[in-house]
Formats: C-alpha cells, structure tokens, sequence
C-alpha cells in the first residue's frame, strides 16, 4: 500500500527529527529541555545517550515518539 507506506516514512523522518531535536535540546540545557519534552531523567538520559544508528533504528517504529499534551495548548495557562 503506497499510501500508508508514505505515512509510515513520514512517521520515520519526524521520530528522526524529534529525537535529534531531543538530543540538542538535553545537551544544550537538561533541565529546561526535560520540561519543555515532558521527559523523565531516566528517559533524558537513555535519549541523550543514543547513537546515530540507535536513532535510525528507534525512528523506523511505527509510531510517533512523541503527544500532544493538553495542558500546552492554546488558551490554557
């Protein structure tokens, strides 16, 4: 199926990118990234931790790494 082979890729290149972001953000400043990612240290610290091909792999996994949390949306303190 093409289609849903599309959607697949595209979930692998946002995992990729996220948890690339993911890892600039924890190196440049843990505490204030933990938060904005909604991390644990124990999530942080296996993320940070993670090789380029440990991402690739991680990345090709059928699902997003990362939700929408409802206390960041608009309108809410």
């Amino acid at each position: 199926m093409p289609e849903q082979d599309d959607i697949f890729d595209a979930i692998a290149e946002f995992n990729r990118s996220y948890l690339t972001l993911a890892q600039r953000l924890l190196q440049a400043d843990s505490e204030a990234a933990k938060q904005q990612l909604g991390m644990s240290d124990e999530t942080a610290v296996i993320v940070a931790a993670l090789t380029p091909e440990q991402i690739d792999e991680l990345a090709e996994r059928r699902e997003l790494f990362c939700e929408f949390r409802a206390e960041s949306s608009p309108g809410r303190a």
